[in-house]
C-alpha cells in the first residue's frame, strides 16, 4: 500500500511538470520592438564603446618595437661574390624582453584549396601508411613518393630513401617547407665593433600546444628511418599550420634572456635555401616585443 502511494505521488508530480508552462511554452515573453529613436541610442553607444577600445588598441599598438629587414634580394647579391649573407638590426629604441622573431613572406597562397588539402593527418600523427593505401585516399596528391617530393635521404639514419616509396611526410605542404636558417646571433654596440656578444635564441614553445601534443608524431621505431624530416620539429609544425592570406609571418624564435639596448644592433647570418624568385616573393626577418594584445597590429584597432 505504502509503495503504490509512492507511485501515485510520482505520477502526479510527472504530470504536474509534463503540463508546466515552460515544458508547454506557455510562458510570458517579451518581444522588443525597435524604434529609431531605440535603435540609434543602441548603435551611439556601440559606436562609443568601440571607438574607445580602438583607441585602446590603437595606443597599445604603437608601443611595440619592431624591425623588419627584407633579406631576399641581399642574400641573391651576397651569394654571387661568394660570401655569407649578414644582416644587421640597428636598435635604436630599447626592446624590452620578450623579443619575437618572425619571418615573413610575401606572395605565397598558404591558402590555395589544393595545397591546404595535399597532407595526410594519420601519417602526421605517427601511423605508416602504405602507397596502395595513400593512392586509394589521395590525402598527399599530387605528390606521394620520395622523388616527387625531391627527398633522397632518411633524417634519422641518413640512409638513402627509396625513391618509389612513400614519403614521410608527403604532401604540398611538407614539401614547400620553409627551411631558411638563422645563425651566429651577436650584438655589438657600433663603436667598439670587435666586441660583441653571442647569443643563441630560444626556438622551442613557437608552435601551438595541442598541435604539439595530438597531432603531429614520429613514426614507431621500425619505420622512422623512412622519414625524411622530423615531424615533432617545433619549426615543421608551425609551418604545417597554413596561413590565411598571401602576405604572413609565423614565429621562428624569442629573445626572453635580455633586453635589446638602444644603440646596439643585432647581427645574423642567414642560410638562404628557400627559393621565392618562383614566384615574384619576398622574405623578412622581424625582431618584435608584445604586449597583452600580441603583436603589432593596427588593422585591428582602425576597424
Amino acid at each position: 500500500k505504502h509503495s503504490e502511494t509512492g507511485e501515485d505521488a510520482e505520477n502526479e508530480e510527472y504530470e504536474r511538470l509534463k503540463n508546466s508552462k515552460f515544458k508547454q511554452q506557455k510562458l510570458p515573453g517579451w518581444r522588443p520592438v525597435p524604434t529609431i529613436t531605440s535603435t540609434t541610442i543602441i548603435f551611439f553607444c556601440f559606436g562609443i564603446v568601440f571607438i574607445i577600445l580602438g583607441i585602446v588598441i590603437l595606443v597599445f599598438s604603437n608601443k611595440i618595437e619592431e624591425i623588419s629587414i627584407r633579406y631576399d634580394d641581399k642574400c641573391k647579391e651576397q651569394k654571387k661574390i661568394g660570401e655569407p649573407c649578414v644582416i644587421s638590426f640597428p636598435i635604436k629604441k630599447t626592446m624590452k624582453k620578450k623579443i619575437m622573431i618572425y619571418y615573413q613572406l610575401d606572395g605565397f597562397y598558404q591558402n590555395h584549396r589544393r595545397y591546404v588539402k595535399s597532407k595526410s593527418d594519420s601519417q602526421l600523427n605517427g601511423n605508416f601508411i602504405s602507397k596502395e593505401q595513400m593512392k586509394d585516399s589521395q590525402d598527399c596528391d599530387p605528390v606521394i613518393t620520395n622523388s616527387q617530393m625531391n627527398k633522397n635521404k632518411s633524417y634519422f639514419t641518413n640512409k638513402t630513401l627509396d625513391p618509389d616509396e612513400v614519403a614521410v611526410p608527403c604532401g604540398l605542404i611538407a614539401k614547400s617547407y620553409f627551411n631558411d636558417n638563422f645563425t651566429n646571433w651577436t650584438i655589438d654596440n657600433y663603436v667598439f665593433v670587435d666586441e660583441y656578444e653571442s647569443f643563441k635564441p630560444n626556438e622551442k614553445n613557437i608552435a601551438w600546444e595541442a598541435d604539439k601534443k595530438l597531432k603531429y608524431k614520429n613514426l614507431k621505431d621500425e619505420y622512422k628511418e623512412k622519414q625524411w624530416i622530423d615531424m615533432e620539429d617545433e619549426h615543421f609544425i608551425v609551418w604545417m599550420r597554413p596561413a590565411g592570406l598571401p602576405n604572413f609571418r609565423k614565429l621562428w624564435g624569442r629573445i626572453d634572456h635580455k633586453n635589446l639596448e638602444a644603440g646596439t644592433r643585432v647581427n645574423v647570418t642567414i642560410e638562404d635555401n628557400f627559393d621565392v624568385s618562383s614566384f615574384n616573393g619576398k622574405k623578412f626577418l622581424i625582431l618584435s616585443t608584445v604586449n597583452a594584445f600580441g603583436g603589432k597590429n593596427s588593422f585591428l584597432g582602425i576597424s
